[in-house]
């Protein structure tokens, strides 16, 4: 069977608008439309019960085997369609569901990393703090003792001073001057 022939076998709309594949859902509505206005329901047996059958029982029944085919071949196209748009669209999803898992395990590493990174700068700065916490301690015990050999020299060069006016006074009749 050639293309347009299953092209033609397959479109059994009556407008000829011809559904795309994309288009799965809408043409599906449509279809489910013109059937609840009896527009493509094609009576294959009939029955008492079914409203528009006014037909009775002695006289036979004309059945449009053609278009009852043709509307099984629409409502099977149809239906394929419709398989390979949830196959594809479940495709997707899936897809976008492992991409957004493996983001998501991606972003949490970069967190602990982060949050590692940010530990060991916190422990640093808490060393280099102490460690200056420490250098302010032996900064100010050296000047302490600084101050001290400072006031320890005055003291010092105070008594030599006293004792060498002192010297000076009682020996100073002894002394011969070297100069």
């Amino acid at each position: 069977m050639s293309i347009n022939a299953q092209r033609r076998t397959v479109d059994a709309r009556e407008d000829g608008d011809e559904a795309e594949p994309s288009d799965a859902a809408r043409s599906s509505t449509k279809w489910a439309a013109d059937v609840t206005s009896g527009k493509k329901v094609v009576p294959l047996f009939a029955e008492p019960s079914m409203p528009g059958s006014q037909e009775t029982f002695a006289e036979p029944t004309v059945v449009d085997w053609p278009a009852a085919l043709d509307l099984i071949r629409d409502v099977g196209a149809r239906v394929r369609r419709a398989r390979d748009f949830a196959q594809e669209v479940s495709l997707r999803s899936q897809s976008i569901i492992r991409r957004s898992v493996k983001q998501t395990e991606d972003a949490e590493r970069r967190a602990q990393a982060a949050e590692a990174a940010a530990k060991a700068a916190t422990l640093r700065a808490d060393k280099a703090d102490e460690l200056a916490r420490l250098s302010e301690a032996r900064a100010k015990l050296a000047e302490k003792q600084a101050e001290e050999a400072r006031a320890g020299e005055a003291e010092a060069q105070l008594w030599l001073r006293r004792v060498h006016a002192c010297l000076k006074d009682e020996l100073g009749d002894i002394v011969v001057d070297l100069a």
